[in-house]
């Protein structure tokens, strides 16, 4: 065998097993006890094993709102293979007119001499027109196997409903998932219209200018529009329980539908927007009431939301204040670093989640749902050796001078949290040891990936 990892307890969404694991040509080829000799040999010694993490959100080379993310595949990768993260599936933005495929084509441009770990991309659609409409067949056969679709403003969702309608119909009818984000832009405009008037211009102002109401109006009406497509959804950062509500009622009668949350929601509440440079902690939706973190993790333990993602987007502090009006400060931030280290502190190590939910909900239910399991997601004999070794007792305050985002702030500065990836793995090459990336850029492969199937 090419590596043997040793003494470690393999954990995966069903069992937790002390257990070697032998990798050859990148694959998972042994997992029992004393396996042979190996070329490489890792001591896991009273660490865990987890499937890498399989981020299924992220913006890491993204142009918005007149801003470059500082960001790139390369940057961006760096520090979701630091952080434990193997997998991820970005989404492309398409120019004026454009393509799908000439979007899919421009993103794996800018991916394919950068990442350093395995990619995906979700193709994005802001012109529901009858082209792209019939394009969708053919971007699925491809390996493209879910799609976006904002129900805000940038993609003119209340003028072109009906056309959105056909999208969510036309992934269904070819074995696509329709990611959705969910906020109603009638409310927010009118707020934010108000809000500018009256001079509340400010961050401060900014959870205000798109309430808990705006985001379960916008999650009622997705569902009863994929219900009429007969169309799978996945409902994106999911942030309250007005959310969270009509989805376990929708379930609850048979509708196919997912939800995800992500760690801005269940580490952080709106008091940060008290603070001096709280244009950082800006996302769409806004940080919710700190009631609403305990609902987010009550959600992943029951099943209600079945994966975290980050919905990564590096910013640089002087972007983020660039905004003069609630509805012109830029969302988005870079945490993908710290995704798994601190799903695992906040979340096991404080008893809100399993061990083996954790796995479940940052690897298994996300490759699953987008077309990637078992490759990836799981740590199985014939799967990617996409290891993540993880100290569960290495103590860490979490400091922007450690992190590998080009970020020039770092989110949860100063938290301090137990358990971080010692070893980071890509089909079976060592690309993170010990806080140092060995990964070469372009090593990433594009990814792709099957026709939905329900969890």
């Amino acid at each position: 065998m090419e590596c043997v990892i040793r003494n470690g307890t393999v954990v995966t969404a069903s069992d937790s097993t002390p257990a070697d694991v032998g990798i050859e040509g990148g694959k998972i080829t042994h997992i029992g006890q004393g396996l042979g000799p190996a070329a490489r040999e890792i001591d896991a010694s009273g660490q865990y094993l987890f499937p890498g993490g399989v981020d299924v959100h992220t913006h890491v080379d993204i142009e918005l709102m007149g801003h470059r993310s500082v960001d790139d595949f390369y940057s961006g990768t760096v520090a979701a293979a630091c952080g434990g993260v193997t997998t991820i599936v970005d989404y492309a933005l398409p120019e004026a007119g454009q393509s799908i495929q000439g979007s899919v084509d421009a993103w794996e441009e800018k991916a394919r001499d950068k990442s350093i770990i395995d990619y995906g991309i979700h193709p994005v659609i802001l012109e529901p027109t009858q082209q792209i409409i019939d394009e969708m067949a053919d971007a699925i056969a491809e390996g493209h196997t879910s799609f976006k679709l904002f129900m805000i403003g940038m993609a003119r969702f209340d003028e072109l409903a009906a056309d959105y309608l056909k999208v969510m119909a036309q992934a269904g009818k070819h074995g696509a998932l329709t990611n959705i984000h969910a906020e109603d832009q009638c409310l927010i405009g009118y707020l934010c219209e108000q809000m500018t008037t009256e001079g509340k211009l400010g961050p401060k102002h900014f959870p205000d200018s798109r309430p808990r109401e705006s985001e379960g109006l916008a999650v009622q009406r997705a569902i009863s529009m994929a219900k009429y497509a007969e169309a799978p959804i996945y409902l994106v950062h999911l942030s309250c329980e007005e959310a969270l509500a009509p989805i376990r009622q929708a379930r609850a009668h048979g509708q196919i539908i997912y939800g995800e949350t992500r760690p801005l929601y269940l580490h952080l509440s709106r008091e940060r927007f008290e603070e001096p440079d709280a244009e950082r902690y800006v996302g769409w939706p806004p940080l919710r009431e700190a009631s609403q973190m305990q609902v987010m993790w009550d959600g992943l333990r029951n099943d209600n939301l079945q994966t975290v993602a980050t919905d990564h987007c590096g910013w640089n502090l002087a972007q983020k204040k660039a905004g003069k009006t609630v509805d012109e400060l830029l969302p988005g931030m870079s945490n993908l670093e710290t995704l798994i280290p601190m799903l695992y502190s906040e979340g096991v190590s404080q008893g809100k989640l399993s061990l083996n939910r954790f796995v479940e909900v940052s690897a298994t239910n996300p490759a699953k749902l987008f077309g990637l399991y078992p490759q990836k997601g799981t740590l199985a004999v014939g799967s990617d050796a996409d290891i993540v070794i993880f100290d569960p007792r290495k103590a860490v305050t979490i400091r922007h001078r450690n992190m590998h985002s080009r970020a020039d702030y770092e989110l949860y500065e100063g938290f301090e949290i137990t358990g971080w990836p010692t070893h980071t793995l890509s089909r079976g090459e060592v690309i993170v040891e010990n806080g140092t990336v060995l990964g070469n850029a372009g090593r990433g492969k594009l990814l792709k990936r099957k026709r939905f199937t329900p969890l």
